[in-house]
């Protein structure tokens, strides 16, 4: 065979093994147009790795008109005021005034001209997700269009405008830096505005083909203060991202006062004047430290300022300032000059302590101007310590003050120094105590109490009752709390020393099966709770006594005594209880250290928790029963709109720090009941899921705060911490977390009888 020859075999092998490469005329995708398969109808082929779709039939399925010039072999398809030009050999597709580049481009096909079909599809509007995995391709027309993001509330609240609100999940990324809204089925508008970009924060807006969403990536420079659970609310056309305020401006005004400024509001600060009292140290809860500007230049009592974010969970910010002079600089509490997004201080004010007085545990006197009292307890002899600083003695304040009191031998003033005026009370025994301040009448009114203990806790019999006496050393604030499963009375007491394991405790026997005693902290109060778990329970009344520091209890022994105030318990009754599984479909929640979505353990736990429920005889509806997208908005109509007596979701919590964990149970102060009903769950939980104990909190989130039913919200384990991954994976674990909730449940129905 001549060269000429076999150079002519191997070109036509080449060129048809190009085209057999690069053609193929059964494309093997299945297209779906508006949930139609429309795979039968339509003529495509594959091309260069690009799908192409024959001209007429897209004409055909987006009733648009098709016009051929032959002589320049020139394509033209115009619907609804588009219109896209492509010309065969080239690769580029004109769509109005601009020029996009594809694959393949234009191909004739046995005399048919074939197109792209993604990037026509898209040229007119529409929006396409691709599943590789089974090769089909969807169609959509967009469902919602997105018109702005702007900021709202002086940068606290970032609004996302849509015309309606269609699937969505929010991602937080590992530094906290980047947040990602994904919309699905969202198109930009044509006239969309960015309001948010600033010297902090950038947006970026990615249109994601393949998958018929849209991405808003938003950037800062510093973590990004938000939480996915309770920072997401639904409006009818927008969402709204809450985030937590920002530090914005620490300053010297023209009147000489210190200021510390946010983007919202500051809640209660914790101050602290180290002993010198030269320097003072502010940590200011929720705030983050964000681009802030420091003025402090030429001034006479500040000499330097420093900022640091304390902690991030809580999050906390905290300042330390270092004074010039011995003043020390006071908190503006005045709430008719105060901003409620500044924090405000002068220097000290002289000021007149007057009207010093004891009355049942409690020592108070009256100031001409606000200080920041500095006590401390002194063990040999036992004695409380407060100095005030900046301080005259006025009137009835006396050197001293003999009391007969169970706590307090006597109290002494004196001057300390120059500068300071000292209390010290001659304690019988070290305790603890409390400082509270308010504003009456032209003075700023102190109180400082201490903390009571328990005196003696006995029992004594009668025929029909057996008498639960609890005795303290002061009057003392308390609740008195019936649970079951099994039956217990819980008497909380506030600001209470406990030294019940110093006490001779009543025998167990009868109807008390075992006592003890706990401490917990319940929305900054400090609260020590005894227990009186019983074997039987019938009813129970309650009488305080001896100025209140007598509390006694009468425990029923039988079903026919009957106590002059019972304590009826009610039989539980078919109520409706919404059973809310958190996130869902397109929003997967949290996802764990090896991947486990949030929205997976939800749903088990909810599942479980509502057959439990059932076999127990009572009412249950899920909010969803299977992997499915669920507004928040959707979730609490469902609840109102069937006045449901209880609503209850399940969440799992995460954090960036890894050992973090524990559970928690949250609600909202909107219904008088859902703290209780808060209490009923986490009492079960705390005692038996077998983590850390992180409390109930009150909290905003959006579907414990727009229920009109008591509602709580529980984060049942941390996704973020490994351990706890693991024990969300586990149908066991599943199974505890929901029986123990049940019980809680039965145990609020039983005791307030539903509605």
């Amino acid at each position: 065979m001549s060269l000429k020859h076999k150079f002519l075999i191997i070109f036509f092998i080449f060129i048809f093994s190009f085209i057999m490469g690069s053609t193929s005329i059964y494309a093997q995708n299945t297209i779906y147009f508006n949930g139609e398969n429309i795979s039968g109808n339509i003529s495509t082929v594959s091309v260069k790795g690009e799908l192409l779709v024959k001209a007429t039939d897209l004409a055909e399925m987006l009733n648009a008109d098709l016009k051929w010039q032959p002589a320049l072999k020139l394509l033209e398809m115009e619907a609804d005021d588009v219109k896209i030009k492509l010309m065969a050999n080239s690769s580029y597709i004109q769509i109005k005034n601009d020029a996009i580049r594809t694959k393949a481009g234009l191909q004739l096909i046995d005399n048919q001209a074939y197109l792209p079909l993604a990037k026509a599809i898209e040229a007119f509007g529409y929006l396409l997700e691709y599943q590789r995995d089974n090769e089909e391709l969807y169609i959509f027309q967009p469902e919602t269009t997105i018109s702005n993001v702007s900021w709202q509330e002086d940068g606290n609240q970032l609004q996302i405008k849509m015309d309606e609100i269609t699937p969505y999940r929010i991602l937080h990324s590992d530094d906290g830096k980047e947040l990602t809204v994904e919309i699905d089925k969202a198109e930009i508008d044509e006239e969309f505005s960015d309001n948010i970009s600033n010297n902090n924060y950038y947006l970026k807006v990615v249109n994601v083909p393949d998958k018929a969403l849209l991405r808003l990536i938003i950037r800062s420079r510093n973590s990004i203060p938000f939480k996915i659970d309770g920072g997401v609310y639904e409006k009818e056309d927008a969402l709204i991202l809450s985030f937590l305020p920002q530090l914005k401006k620490i300053y010297i005004d023209e009147d000489n006062t210190f200021a510390v400024e946010a983007t919202g509001k500051i809640p209660e600060a914790d101050i602290e004047y180290l002993s010198d009292v030269r320097k003072m140290i502010i940590d200011i809860p929720s705030i983050v430290i964000g681009e802030y500007e420091l003025d402090i230049e030429k001034n006479s009592f500040i000499k330097d300022v420093s900022v640091r974010q304390h902690n991030l969970d809580p999050v906390v910010l905290r300042i330390e300032v270092e004074t010039l002079g011995n003043k020390p600089l006071q908190p503006i509490i005045d709430p008719q000059k105060q901003k409620n997004n500044v924090l405000s201080f002068k220097e000290g004010e002289k000021t007149i302590i007057r009207d010093l007085a004891y009355n049942s545990g409690q020592l108070s006197f009256k100031s001409t101007a606000h200080i920041d009292p500095e006590a401390f307890l002194l063990s040999q002899p036992p004695r409380l310590v407060v100095n005030l600083f900046n301080a005259q003695r006025g009137d009835n304040i006396l050197d001293e003050i003999n009391v007969d009191d169970s706590q307090i031998e006597k109290i002494r003033t004196a001057r300390f120094d120059e500068k300071t005026v000292r209390l010290v009370a001659d304690l019988k025994e070290l305790t603890g105590y409390q400082i509270s301040e308010k504003q009456e009448e032209g003075y700023y009114s102190y109180i400082i109490s201490l903390q009571n203990k328990f005196s003696k806790v006995s029992t004594e019999d009668t025929a029909d009752f057996k008498n639960l006496n609890i005795a303290l050393t002061g009057s003392t604030d308390y609740e008195v709390k019936k649970f079951t499963h099994p039956h217990r009375i819980v008497i909380d007491v506030k600001n209470a020393y406990n030294n019940l394991d110093e006490l001779d405790m009543p025998a167990n026997g009868g109807l008390i099966k075992e006592i003890r005693s706990s401490n917990y902290e319940l929305e900054g109060e400090k609260v020590t709770r005894l227990v009186f778990e019983l074997d039987k329970y019938f009813s129970h009344t309650i009488k305080k006594s001896d100025d209140g520091r007598l509390i006694n209890i009468a425990l029923a022994k039988s079903a026919d005594a009957a106590p002059d105030e019972p304590m009826l318990i009610a039989a539980p009754k078919n109520n409706l209880i919404i059973i809310d599984a958190g996130h869902g479909g397109f929003d997967p929640g949290a996802i764990g250290y090896t991947g486990l979505q949030e929205k997976e353990p939800n749903l088990a736990i909810a599942k479980k928790l509502a057959e439990i429920l059932d076999n127990k005889g009572q009412k249950a509806l899920l909010t969803r029963n299977r992997d499915k997208f669920i507004s928040l908005q959707k979730r609490v109509s469902t609840a109102n709109e069937a006045d449901a007596e209880l609503f209850v979701s399940i969440h799992a919590n995460s954090i960036n720090n890894n050992t973090a964990g524990g559970v928690e149970t949250y609600y909202n102060g909107n219904n008088n009941n859902s703290r209780l009903f808060a209490e009923k769950i986490h009492d079960k939980l705390s005692r038996s899921l077998g983590i850390i104990d992180r409390g109930i909190k009150k909290d905003n989130f959006y579907v414990i705060k727009y229920t009109k039913m008591p509602s709580v919200l529980i984060e049942t384990a941390f996704l973020s911490n490994p351990r706890e991954e693991k024990l969300l994976r586990s149908p066991e674990f599943h199974s505890k977390a929901a029986a123990l909730i049940a019980d809680g449940i039965i145990d609020y129905l039983r005791e307030n009888g539903g509605r």
